[in-house]
């Protein structure tokens, strides 16, 4: 062991020596093509970046074809402040997670402003005008502290640090600053980013011995005395980020000098190291501290030692982020059993490039027997083991998205008592296949599958069976468009503890009839971004649980009252109905309309009002729903009830045309009825006892002219004459119209009695209509015309026009010469023949 330490020592000082002296060469600046230790193809690769950092393809050391893959891995990653190493998407999901596990910005152990200021690109910072009233050069430190508000801040440090409360930030002085100034007693947490400190000596940190946090980011940092952190016996967190010039000797005899009893988290972030070999042997300087988190993203190693980090006692998270690691190894020697780390719970080997899955059981025995989290997204894993994971009985979260995986077996994960969240997002693999019973776990509560598919069978339909406590599960971006709804149920058919389902752009066309069958207890479906245009009236009506509902960006045209039950919408929380073609008509949306007024419905819709909008009719494509002059009363007039309402007028208007009429022409009417209802008796009887007359008479006259009928010219007729007459107002009984037609009918012939008083009797005119007719459709001289007076004109119908307009009457005569001669003509009538004329 002696010699061990012997020949380290040895090493690093070499180390040393060639840092410094490489530090003294060309003015203290270390010439470009030497400082990456590349051959030179590659230094000519990095010598074309601007700032002088190496770029991914040619820092990594990997052949072209693997540089080309490297630089070909999704944008998606996290800052180089988080920890997980997941994917944003990943991350996303997994700060959910109720297990306790530490946020993305948590988890680096910085404060956000310090985070943004590990992270950022200086593009996003503030004004250098700032309204802080400092001096401009304070005001220019100030604009390079990304993510605060300078009016908060004050100036401190010889006038070249901002504070506030516990906080200290000197930043972006360059060669203006090469020491730490004094700070107030009060600071505990200082970032000290883009000066000029490549010293660290042992006296540097002798200002600032209280710290708690200490943040170094591109000071040029050469040299690193082993006490130049004994003075910070309450350091707890200590970053260095972003040097271009170290070396592993550098960084041992730094970490040599972190002594204190708190020390929890060591982050080392975008490192280049100076020389062409790249080992982590440097973390023995740490093997009696008490670090527990070990943050070393963005810095090229060549490979994963075990036994390098096998010596950090204490350590619980272990996050090699963007370290281009593409293989691991546990154990130099095959036949040596490597030390396991049974302190570790969280490992982060996400955007690697590692080819293949590693081996964490060595001889059946596990390297990392109390893990629980293990992220190894966006590298290039072809073929995962059924197998790889069974060691690690105390899993709880595994990550594996963004690799090429050609498949997952059955029973993968049916060995991990503890196993509650699986990310398999965004895999390329052309051939991926998940395949029956892949998810085979009792204890598996979140499963995300986004992304995953080129094909539509991607999926088996018993990939999700013997998973029943599965509570969310994310199949968006899957092709389902294919697939039946057998197919679904049998996905679906054991998830009924469901509660959250995300099936968004799968390219479904309506709602799986499994998830009202199977998901009782679903609370938060996500359809977005699918083709669904309709769903059965009582969808919802059975998920009285659900609370939150995405149908957004779908074929919605109208949602109506049969859409939603009452008890459905006011049990959810949040519903999201936007980016779809209403179309705003009153059969369609009249019902939505009204209920887009009520101030508690729309709290619950998420981008209301602006991405509500009509597709159809054309006139209002584009228009906000709510602009729209649908309403109950622009709705009244719908084109049904127009129709109904002006048939129903046009209705009424004819109804008074024709009641008019009918009224204007009653007797005409009347007369028409009797007229044909008396035509087929006449002729029976006609055929059954010949031309037989009752009488030989019907003698019509105002009811005016009786008195003088009875008196003048009835005596005459029925007794000089010896004729039957009849008389109405005489021997009329019964209904009046029914004993005209009947006696008229029965009568040989007519003798009307026209006076003033007769044309304006109904009853009379009626009578001399009845002649009229009989006189036409017999053609016998059946009519004897008496005009008892001058007729005044606006007393001439056109009844009596028609009977008068031959002249061929008699009129009364007021002399006794007259009136014999009126009996004269009169007899001569009578005596007429009343045979039909040919």
């Amino acid at each position: 062991m002696d010699i061990y330490k012997f020949i380290l020592g040895v090493i690093f000082l070499l180390d040393a020596v060639f840092s410094r002296e490489t530090h003294l060469n060309s003015n203290g600046r270390i010439p470009d093509n030497t400082s990456s230790g590349l051959p030179k193809a590659n230094q000519g690769e990095t010598s074309r970046i601007p700032d002088g950092r190496t770029s991914d393809n040619a820092s990594s050391g990997l052949p072209k074809a693997n540089q080309d893959e490297t630089s070909r891995i999704p944008d998606g990653r996290t800052s180089d402040n988080a920890s997980s190493g997941l994917p944003k998407a990943n991350q996303d999901e997994t700060s959910r997670i109720p297990d306790g596990r530490t946020s993305d910005n948590a988890s680096s152990g910085l404060p956000k402003a310090n985070q943004d200021e590990t992270s950022r690109i200086p593009d996003g910072r503030t004004s250098a005008k700032s309204s802080s009233g400092l001096p401009k050069a304070n005001q220019d430190i100030a604009s390079r502290v990304p993510g605060v508000l300078m009016d908060s801040y004050y100036a401190c440090g010889d006038n070249m640090c901002y504070c506030k409360d516990n906080v200290a930030v000197c930043s972006g002085h360059q060669h203006l600053l090469t020491y730490i100034p004094k700070l107030p007693s009060k600071i505990k947490q200082l970032t000290f980013s883009n000066n000029f400190l490549p010293h660290i000596k042992y006296n540097t940190l002798s200002n600032v011995s209280s710290l708690t946090h200490l943040y170094l980011k591109a000071n040029n940092l050469t040299f690193c005395s082993p006490v130049a952190f004994r003075t910070l016996t309450e350091l707890q967190i200590l970053g260095i980020y972003q040097e271009k010039k170290i070396t592993y000797g550098l960084l041992y005899y730094c970490l040599m000098g972190v002594i204190s009893p708190k020390f929890q988290e060591l982050q080392l972030i975008r490192l280049t190291f100076i020389g062409r070999s790249r080992k982590t042997y440097f973390f023995s300087a740490l093997r009696n501290s008490p670090v527990s988190r070990v943050i070393m993203n963005s810095t090229y190693i060549d490979y994963y030692n075990h036994t390098d980090f096998a010596q950090l006692k204490n350590i619980t998270v272990l996050s090699l982020r963007t370290c281009w690691i593409d293989k691991m190894e546990f154990s130099l020697n095959p036949k040596l059993i490597p030390k396991p780390i049974p302190t570790l719970t969280e490992l982060v080997l996400s955007e690697n490039a590692l080819a293949n899955f590693p081996k964490f059981c060595v001889h059946d025995k596990t390297m990392f027997p109390n893990l629980k989290r293990l992220y190894m997204d966006n590298n290039f894993i072809r073929f995962m083991p059924e197998w790889g994971l069974d060691c690690m009985k105390h899993l709880e979260i595994f990550s594996i998205s963004a690799n090429p995986l050609h498949g997952l077996e059955g029973n993968t994960f049916s060995r991990l008592p503890n196993l509650h969240t699986v990310f398999i997002n965004d895999n390329s693999g052309s051939a991926f296949r998940i395949r029956d019973h892949a998810f085979n776990s009792s204890s598996l509560l979140n499963l995300y599958l986004r992304g995953n598919a080129n094909h539509a069978h991607h999926l088996y339909g018993g990939a999700l069976n013997c998973c029943a406590n599965l509570e969310k599960l994310d199949l968006s971006k899957n092709h389902l468009y294919n697939q039946s709804n057998e197919y679904l149920d049998e996905l679906f058919a054991t998830l009924t503890n469901m509660k959250i389902l995300k099936l968004s752009n799968t390219g479904i066309g309506s709602l799986p009839s499994a998830i009202v069958r199977r998901m009782p207890k679903l609370e938060s479906l996500d359809v977005s971004y699918n083709h669904i245009s309709w769903w059965t009236d009582d969808y919802f009506r059975n998920l009285t649980s659900l609370r939150t509902l995405n149908l957004a960006s779908n074929q919605i045209a109208t949602i109506n009252q049969n859409s939603f039950s009452y008890g459905t919408l006011q049990d959810l929380s949040e519903l999201d109905l936007s980016y779809n073609p209403y179309s705003c008509s009153c059969a369609n949306l009249l019902w939505f309309a009204r209920l887009l007024k009520t101030k508690g419905f729309t709290k619950k819709l998420r981008v209301f009002p602006n991405k509500y909008t009509c597709s159809t009719p054309s006139d209002w494509r584009g228009t906000r729903i709510i602009d729209t002059p649908i309403s109950d009363r622009f709705c009244l007039l719908t084109p049904v009830i127009s129709l109904i309402i002006t048939s129903v007028s046009i209705g009424l208007h004819l109804l008074l045309l024709v009641i008019s009429l009918v009224y204007r022409y009653r007797w005409h009417l009347r007369y028409f009825v009797y007229i044909l209802r008396y035509h087929h008796i006449r002729l029976m009887r006609f055929a059954s006892e010949g031309r037989s007359y009752q009488y030989d008479i019907y003698l019509s006259c105002s009811e005016e002219d009786v008195d003088f009928i009875l008196e003048n010219v009835l005596p005459r007729l029925e007794h000089e004459l010896n004729l039957r007459v009849f008389l109405p107002q005489r021997d009329g009984i019964g209904n009046k119209i029914d004993s005209i037609i009947e006696n008229m009918d029965a009568s040989r012939r007519f003798i009307l009695c026209v006076s003033n008083t007769f044309t304006v009797d109904h009853y009379c005119e009626f009578e001399a209509s009845v002649a009229y007719e009989r006189i036409l459709s017999e053609r016998r001289n059946l009519l004897i015309v008496i005009l008892l007076e001058e007729l005044g004109v606006v007393n001439v119908t056109k009844t009596i026009h028609k009977i008068l307009k031959d002249d061929d009457y008699i009129k009364w005569g007021s002399s006794e010469e007259s009136v014999e001669l009126f009996w004269l003509k009169l007899i001569q009538h009578l005596n007429v023949s009343d045979e039909p004329r040919s």
